[in-house]
């Protein structure tokens, strides 16, 4: 009998560490080492901008996103940016380095984790609320002040 309970306990704690780990498994990790879950950022708004470095128009609204990150430091309101090719940590680094990048890049991401599929087309910008839920899909160059303007819509909606 204590062979049987022993068996059951331990069969409860390995299920017990297997949901553990599984629920607490970064979904996002970004280049300066920082591991989130798309969980960890309810309660703010997202924008999330996918780019690539052979795409002219996303290395021309880096400025601007760069200028719109300044801005919502220390609010609500959080830019992340997305590789569209799989880039290791280095090249990811290169890249920033190189065009001056001070927003925050992914570095690795689970793809079945995004609440949006990945973008065809770029430039892709998606806005997400505070509840995780995209509300917005821009598609093409963004500036800081379009992207204050459609937050700001979206807050008042």
């Amino acid at each position: 009998m204590k062979k049987l309970i022993f068996v059951i306990v331990a069969i409860g704690a390995m299920s017990a560490g297997i949901w553990v780990s599984h629920t607490n498994k970064a979904e996002l990790t970004l280049l300066s080492g920082q591991q989130y879950q798309w969980q960890d950022f309810n309660g703010q708004w997202l924008v999330v901008n996918y780019f690539a470095q052979w795409c002219a128009p996303c290395l021309k609204e880096i400025p601007e996103l760069n200028l719109f990150d300044q801005q919502v430091k220390n609010t609500d309101t959080r830019l992340i940016a997305i590789s569209w090719d799989n880039l290791s940590q280095s090249q990811l680094q290169q890249i920033a380095d190189q065009y001056a990048i001070e927003f925050d890049l992914v570095y690795q991401v689970e793809p079945d984790s995004l609440p949006f599929v990945k973008p065809a087309q770029l430039p892709a910008t998606f806005i997400v609320s505070p509840q995780g839920k995209v509300l917005k899909t821009l598609m093409g160059e963004q500036t800081a002040l379009s992207l204050q303007q459609q937050i700001a819509q979206l807050k008042n909606k």
